[in-house]
């Protein structure tokens, strides 16, 4: 598979993973506007993600973009097993 069409991939199963749990959430809540966000960065290319990130440690410092950073990964990492597991 080529890396650019699993990004894409990562995206969508990221998007999927979201919707569902929207049904189930309180989307007022500043907690889902912040998972929001994260989905939102997990999505990105790894240079977008780098520069989000950065973005992220001026503005807000670096704890809250080693936050994003690393709640993103790992919803990442598990849309990379779910898409592991997904038959094609």
């Amino acid at each position: 598979m080529l890396p650019d069409r699993l990004d894409d991939r990562i995206a969508e199963a990221i998007k999927h993973q979201i919707d569902n749990e929207r049904a189930a959430s309180d989307t007022s809540s500043d907690a889902w506007r912040n998972r929001c966000e994260v989905a939102r960065v997990a999505m990105f290319s790894d240079a977008e993600r780098s520069v989000f990130i950065h973005h992220v440690s001026e503005r807000r410092g670096n704890v809250a973009a080693r936050e994003i950073e690393t709640q993103a990964s790992t919803l990442r990492t598990n849309a990379i097993f779910f898409l592991a597991r997904k038959p094609s």
